[in-house]
């Protein structure tokens, strides 16, 4: 079976929930050829869901060693060390992906994120517009912009922004939840009181987070 070959039998792995297999796989084909940079980052996204953080970050450092410009494995280094809490080097990461790639909304996106986690949410909030200009309908995106607004104290936007990412996603507990502090803060209780019920229905365990918030607590269902 020659590289192409076992890269292609690891993603039925990888799709059947076969990880090890999907990782044995990869290694043969980086055995055949050292330098086939698309197995390296395909090993990464399967560590990924394994949560190995540390072996992910390393599968796409050989990649990138192989391919600097490979946009996707920076993208998803990104995402791998903003997991990692190491934002500096996600930033750079996200960084060199739209650098590679200017049109790739997912790493403005992880941009966004590594700039919030370091408190540069204002800075945050314009690599979201810039993920939401390229693809007007992405939730995690709209999600990420109310949060970094609801941060620096922006009520008005963040509400419009929480108001998009639930007109994209109804279901989206997180969302409803913040959105119910949000109201709450705006004088708004009922609506304050509808969200939070909702966002319960949907993830029980934000029950515990709103006894955390002495404003929510007082309006749990």
């Amino acid at each position: 079976m020659n590289p192409e070959e076992l890269v292609l039998e690891a993603a039925e792995y990888y799709y059947r929930g076969e990880y090890e297999r999907a990782i044995e796989a990869l290694d043969k084909a980086i055995e055949l050829r050292p330098g086939f940079a698309e197995a390296w980052y395909n090993k990464g996204i399967t560590y990924s869901v394994m949560g190995r953080v540390e072996d992910e970050i390393s599968a796409y450092e050989n990649a990138l060693a192989i391919n600097p410009r490979y946009a996707e494995a920076w993208n998803n280094m990104a995402s791998a060390l903003g997991r990692a809490g190491r934002y500096d080097e996600a930033l750079e990461a996200a960084v060199k992906a739209v650098e590679m790639n200017p049109g790739f909304a997912v790493a403005w996106c992880n941009k966004g994120a590594a700039l919030s986690a370091l408190g540069k949410d204002l800075e945050a909030v314009e690599a979201y517009e810039k993920a939401i200009a390229i693809q007007d309908n992405y939730v995690e995106a709209w999600y990420n912009k109310a949060v970094s607004l609801h941060n620096l104290d922006k009520p008005k936007g963040a509400l419009k922004a929480y108001d998009k990412t639930l007109e994209l996603n109804p279901v989206y507990p997180d969302a409803l939840f913040n959105r119910a502090g949000l109201l709450l803060g705006m004088g708004e209780h009922e609506k304050a009181a509808s969200d939070l019920r909702r966002a319960i229905e949907l993830n029980p365990s934000l029950r515990e987070k709103a006894l955390d918030d002495e404003l929510l607590k007082a309006i749990l269902p």
